[in-house]
């Protein structure tokens, strides 16, 4: 092509328009990456602070458990001292005798519920630590004679000076078992021939 005087015209070349594309697309890229970093460094950092929160909340939440004010309870009288709430012998005659109905579990109503601490009975001792609280206690932790002249023939427990022992590998059966399983034979024949496997005995306590 010739210019309109006749001189020929003059086009910039392709290579020298490729130079400034190539300029243009690094700052570009530059640009992007350097925004990527500024954003993954505040992700980052919003992460670690979440994290550090949650880290210190079972601290601030125990130091602020300890600034609960306390409460206090008024000791119950003495004839709480073998209060059981929803099995109470004092209120069964509320209940039928219908199939022994009023022994059930019935808890007193919110207006009779008792807020006291039990007392502990005379003479209470520190419980004896385990393993040794396995073979015995203290008598007057638990005062009750009726358990050592109703248990004591069974092997369950005896009294001795101011404690409870509990023998173990006694049976509630003084003769031991195998006496007992000779009268369970001599009262059902076909336990011995093996006709019958099984015998549940009712009402043994």
């Amino acid at each position: 092509m010739k210019h309109k005087e006749g001189k020929p015209a003059i086009h910039p070349d392709k290579q020298s328009r490729k130079v400034p594309m190539a300029i243009m697309l690094v700052v570009l890229c530059g640009f992007s990456f350097y925004l990527g970093g500024i954003f993954c460094s505040e992700k980052d950092k919003i992460a670690t602070q979440e994290v550090s929160k949650k880290v210190e909340t079972p601290k601030e939440t125990a130091a602020g458990s300890l600034q609960i004010k306390a409460v206090t309870f008024p000791e119950c009288s003495p004839d709480f001292q073998d209060y059981t709430p929803c099995t109470d012998p004092k209120r069964w005659k509320k209940y039928s005798v219908h199939r022994l109905s009023f022994m059930e579990r019935h808890c007193p109503p919110v207006f009779e519920k008792q807020e006291c601490l039990v007392p502990p009975p005379d003479g209470y001792k520190l419980p004896i630590r385990w393993p040794k609280s396995k073979g015995e206690c203290w008598y007057r932790n638990v005062p009750y004679d009726w358990i050592n002249k109703q248990k004591s023939n069974q092997h369950w427990l005896k009294k001795e000076g101011e404690k409870f022992l509990f023998p173990g590998g006694g049976t509630m059966f003084p003769n031991g078992v195998s006496h007992y399983v000779d009268l369970m034979v001599d009262l059902i024949p076909g336990m011995k021939d093996g006709t019958i496997r099984t015998a549940i005995d009712t009402g043994c306590g």
